[in-house]
């Protein structure tokens, strides 16, 4: 946890007069809502928040499902014989079930939209939904905004058994595996710093895209030793397999994916092979297809860029802002996860959510560290702490609380502080990226700039954004399309169009070159094959192996820039092994098939718009990783690219200074493009020089910002030919001082330096 005190002096604001009844936010109320199987008793809970005006809300449990929600007026009360609540809501009492496996209960008011019905028979895996009776009688049938089990996005919630999985790895759960990196640096483990996160996503992570078969990859991760850390993207209930960010019921597992016991057991088994485990969250809106919840109650404000906007400032706020965390606390508990990225934090429309959400972690789920997406220029309020001990935790809700209504009223406040661990570092991304793809001297200063300032921040180079975003290619056919100019190479009416076919033709060219076949192809098979692909133009085999290698040699500065920068560290699944395969976007909506149906032109638009069809069944499977097979002149490449990720990885967990160190200077060569750093922890004192330009520098490089103390022998070198370089080094080489430099450093490559004396 980072603590800084920001000089704003913290003090409870006035005690709001409490309504009646008092909901406090302890650990019992948090895990009180949805429906709660008793196992002693054999009965449940149900719990649920609603319109606060609602004439009435029943709950209706099936020991099967009875259909689809819908809307209807037309039954409800008169099954209980509750004729003076049928009258209220305009509703003939002589209606009788649709289904004689149903029963509906009324739920009292217990108050601020607050409804309850306890000691209901309902077990495991029954279904139920809520009917809400609004103020206009509109009648209502909906799934539970808490359903931890909901198997399709459009039908009846499940009751959850929470004693569905038994945990195996206890030694990690109870902070006795020194693997586990969790958020207090005073614990005797580990703490953020050692932090290389592979971002994963499970659709893609295999050809079956199940948690289960998960596991194999799990395992290919571990062995590779290149991470310490998995970041799963979102598993938020949503109608198909998908990236994950359209998840509409939030805390239910996709059980296309799989069930929530087979999702415990991936986590558990991770957890043995000593990873940890980040979940990715969706506070800032839901998914446009199966959102119920303005059927429900007070939990949406608008429709926003992604979807609609959830109600955290709006009218009635409190419990829609408590059911957001209480989805945190559910992943962080229930799954037993190591830490929670939540996705666009500036988008939320409410820093008191974050911060609320920051505060109830802490109290409730203290080892669980918690990163930040929000791209808002490294503002200092995201991830600073400050909270002095005299306030209570309650006091900080209640600060929460009241400046919420403040807000509500016009009286604009903010909350000073949120509480992140971190946040990922776009701006430093964008800077590495910009150094890599295009060096010249604004792209170096920007690099200077903000890796002096990224300690604690998650570093990157790509992921699935840069990827998926922009046309599914990776950086490598990324390169390819830049270093050829294929936009001007290929055929369009428009600039979209002619982007997505120059994309599409770069990851032609990238699967050729690394073709079984390719070495032994003439020129003039190749001109045949890139007419093929688009190109109207001949690119010969020559040109196309250096600039390929390039291409290698870039994305290895990329990841080494980032690996050798203090503090946490990421990359995608898949490029630490220069994997070639799409990430396209993709998801499927429940009515896709019935609007293609109807309009044959819906998939030429979406074409038109991506440069693909993103409907799952197509866009996924060409997504899958190791899905472009390496042979030919570039066999070796993986083992190549991994032992290099592998080699980086063990002198990271053998010099401190890397991951944790003090950067105590930078220099900038701007005359051959080449940037160095100079960290220092205790006594030992690495530098790091990345050559971004193109010169071939064999015994003959220095510059003028070299350590002025000390002899320095190299200990790294990514342009070795173990891992597919060139071979210039400087191995061996004890005597490296800043009279004697003379160092060899290929282009795209960096060395590390160690002080030896």
């Amino acid at each position: 946890m980072r603590v800084e005190n920001i000089g704003v002096t913290w003090a409870p604001r006035p005690k709001v007069q409490k309504q009646t009844p008092v909901f406090k936010r302890n650990w019992a109320e948090h895990a009180s809502w949805g429906a709660n199987y008793v196992k002693k008793t054999g009965k449940t809970n149900f719990k649920l928040f609603s319109f606060p005006d609602a004439k009435a809300v029943f709950v209706e449990v099936a020991d099967k499902a009875a259909g689809k929600l819908g809307h209807i007026k037309d039954r409800i009360v008169g099954v209980l014989g509750l004729t003076s609540a049928a009258a209220a809501v305009g509703i003939s009492n002589e209606l009788t079930p649709a289904d004689e496996h149903s029963k509906i209960y009324p739920m009292e008011n217990k108050g601020e939209g607050i409804f309850e019905a306890k000691n209901i028979e309902a077990k495991p895996n029954d279904k139920y939904r809520y009917i809400v009776v609004t103020k206009d009688n509109d009648v209502n049938m909906v799934k539970d905004p808490y359903a931890k089990k909901q198997e399709s996005i459009h039908g009846w919630s499940s009751v959850y058994d929470t004693d569905n999985y038994k945990w195996q790895n206890t030694d990690w759960l109870e902070g006795k595996d020194p693997r586990r990196i969790i958020r207090k640096p005073e614990e005797p483990l580990r703490g953020l710093e050692r932090l290389i996160i592979d971002e994963v996503n499970i659709p893609t992570l295999t050809k079956e895209g199940t948690f289960e078969a998960a596991k194999s990859r799990i395992d290919t991760i571990a062995k590779k030793g290149t991470a310490t850390a998995i970041e799963l993207m979102p598993l938020e209930n949503a109608y198909s397999k998908q990236w994950g960010y359209d998840g509409v019921d939030k805390f239910a597992v996709n059980e296309n994916l799989g069930t929530a016991e087979q999702l415990k057991g991936l986590i558990d088994y991770a957890h043995g092979k000593g990873l940890n485990v980040i979940i990715d969250m969706v506070p800032n809106h839901v998914g446009p297809d199966g959102d119920y919840l303005n059927q429900t109650g007070p939990y949406i404000q608008g429709s926003g860029e992604f979807g609609n906007l959830l109600n955290y400032e709006g009218k009635d706020n409190k419990y829609v802002r408590d059911w957001m965390t209480n989805a945190a606390l559910w992943w962080a508990n229930e799954f037993k996860v190591d830490g929670i990225r939540f996705d666009l934090t500036s988008r939320t429309g409410s820093d008191y959510l974050l911060r609320q959400m920051t505060v109830e972690i802490n109290e409730h789920a203290p080892n669980v560290f918690l990163i930040a997406e929000d791209h808002q220029s490294k503002r200092h309020a995201i991830t600073s702490y400050y909270a002095p001990p005299e306030i209570t935790h309650d006091e900080q809700l209640e600060f929460v609380d009241h400046n919420v209504e403040s807000n509500r009223k016009g009286l604009k406040t903010n909350p000073w502080s949120i509480g992140f661990d971190s946040e990922w570092d776009s701006q430093y991304k964008e800077s590495v990226e910009r150094s890599v793809l295009e060096p010249n001297t604004f792209a170096l200063n920007d690099l200077d700039n903000y890796i002096k300032t990224s300690h604690y921040r998650i570093k990157y180079g790509y992921s699935h954004d840069e990827i998926g975003n922009e046309d599914g290619t990776r950086f490598i056919p990324k390169y390819l399309a830049r270093h050829f100019n294929l936009f001007i190479s290929v055929d369009g009416n428009t600039d979209a169009a002619k982007g997505q076919k120059a994309a599409h033709a770069s990851q032609e060219l990238a699967k050729l070159v690394v073709s079984e076949d390719f070495d032994k192809m003439s020129n003039d098979e190749i001109a045949k094959a890139e007419k093929s692909f688009g190109i109207n133009r001949f690119i010969p085999k020559q040109e196309l192996i250096d600039v390929f290698e390039t291409a290698v040699a870039k994305q290895k500065l990329m990841l080494g820039t980032v690996m050798t920068t203090p503090g946490p560290k990421m990359y995608f699944q898949g490029d630490d092994e220069a994997d070639l395969s799409y990430f396209k976007f993709f998801r499927e909506l429940s009515d896709d098939q019935v609007k293609r149906a109807a309009s044959p032109d819906e998939k030429q638009n979406i074409v038109n718009q991506k440069g693909y069809d993103t409907l799952e069944a197509v866009a996924r499977q060409d997504s899958v990783i190791d899905s472009v097979n390496m042979g030919g002149m570039y066999k070796n490449l993986k083992h190549k690219m991994v032992k290099f990720n592998s080699d980086l990885k063990k002198l990271l967990d053998e010099s401190e200074v890397l991951a944790k160190g003090e950067m105590v200077g930078t220099y900038k060569d701007n005359c051959h493009m080449v940037h160095s750093h100079l960290l220092k922890l205790g006594d030992e004192e690495l530098l790091v020089i990345k050559n971004f330009g193109y010169g071939f520098h064999s015994g003959n490089y220095g510059y003028n910002g070299f350590p002025h103390e000390g002899n320095w022998t190299e200990i790294f070198n990514s342009d070795s030919k173990e891992y597919g370089g060139s071979g210039y080094s400087n191995a061996g080489r004890k005597d490296i001082n800043v009279n004697n430099q003379n160092l060899s450093l290929a282009p795209n490559s960096f060395i590390i330096l160690k002080k030896v004396s």
